[in-house]
């Protein structure tokens, strides 16, 4: 059972192998004390873990500005290595009186060539360069989105309801990163820095306290804070991901029920800035503006294109009411930001 609870822990099971070993864990102490001995072997792997650093920006215009500068019409340069004083064989008399001069200047055709021979091999280069940075980052995300699913799975295995972690209706607590926040409460949070996505930078508003991007607050704290740092926290907690906001059963607004569906996402990349309806703008989403990473319930990250989201059955951001709150059914599930509410007109505090 090893090799299950490996599979677990990294959600590479099929959905009724999830459940299986999900009961096991419910009522054995011995498969999860060694699940927690699993988790414990992975985490220097995750911890060593850094994501390709991309070229700089200035790489084409360096290498250009390193070549010899351009000689003058009618002007050559010399090897600056040769001396008049060098102890060296007479290459005039093993050159039948050709001037030997003429092997060692470097005129503006042989910087033209250069100057070609760099920029055809950085174009041939610099594409492959950064497709392999966005893919390493891409691939980073998607390790981090199941290293929640994972979480997520032993959350609801311990619910007596198997709900997933609630978005409280109003209050402190009504916001999506919450759910960041119960997972770290209930300690299955191994890595809170995972909540930063790889192809995004570190917010500016905390990156002067460097402290705010290793520490989470507490379910408590969110009651004690003052006005100004609870909505700091109701910003950052959720670090760059979308949560879900919860779904409206019949009249009660509730947390959804963990079912294992494949198609209701429950956790994605979210854009950096607001958005509203399905005006998307590529700038403002990770991954070089081309798509998102979606975390569904069954423990599956797929990644998916911008221009695709309007046609799927139920955009991960939007209800089916094409609004950034609560999902108007059951299976409608709706995404979005730390600080967004369940509901446009919810008292946060």
């Amino acid at each position: 059972m090893h090799e299950d609870l490996l599979g677990y822990l990294l959600g590479a099971l099929e959905p009724h192998e999830m459940d299986r070993v999900a009961q096991w864990l419910r009522e054995s102490p011995e498969a999860r004390r060694e699940l927690e001995q699993i988790e414990r072997a992975l985490r220097p792997l995750e911890e060593h873990y850094q994501p390709t650093e991309s070229p700089p920006p200035d790489l084409v215009s360096r290498t250009l500005a390193n070549l010899p500068p351009l000689p003058k019409p009618g002007e050559c340069y010399t090897d600056p290595v040769s001396s008049p004083d060098d102890d060296r064989v007479s290459l005039p008399a093993m050159n039948n009186g050709v001037d030997p001069s003429r092997d060692s200047q470097y005129t503006w055709l042989d910087w033209l060539g250069g100057a070609l021979a760099t920029a055809i091999l950085l174009a041939l280069l610099l594409p492959s360069i950064a497709e392999g940075r966005f893919e390493a980052r891409k691939s980073a995300c998607q390790d981090q989105l199941r290293q929640f699913g994972t979480a997520l799975t032993q959350y609801v295995s311990r619910d007596h309801q198997n709900r997933l972690p609630a978005v409280a209706k109003e209050g402190p607590e009504a916001f999506a990163g919450v759910y960041a926040i119960r997972l770290n409460d209930a300690g299955l949070l191994s890595d809170i820095s995972g909540r930063w996505c790889a192809s995004l930078g570190r917010p500016e508003a905390i990156e002067a306290d460097r402290t705010q991007l290793d520490k989470l607050a507490s379910v408590k704290d969110l009651h004690r804070a003052s006005v100004d740092d609870l909505r700091e926290i109701q910003q950052f907690a959720g670090g760059h991901y979308s949560y879900t906001l919860g779904i409206v059963d019949g009249q009660q607004f509730k947390s959804p029920k963990f079912e294992s569906r494949s198609s209701f996402a429950v956790m994605s990349d979210a854009p950096t800035g607001r958005f509203s309806g399905v005006d998307i703008q590529p700038q403002n989403v990770g991954h070089s503006g081309l798509g998102i990473n979606v975390l569904y319930e069954d423990g599956r990250v797929q990644f998916l294109s911008l221009s695709s989201l309007n046609q799927i059955p139920d955009h991960p951001w939007l209800n089916h009411r094409d609004e950034i709150e609560a999902g108007v059914n059951i299976d409608d599930a709706s995404l979005a930001p730390s600080y967004r509410p369940p509901f446009a007109d919810v008292r946060q505090r």
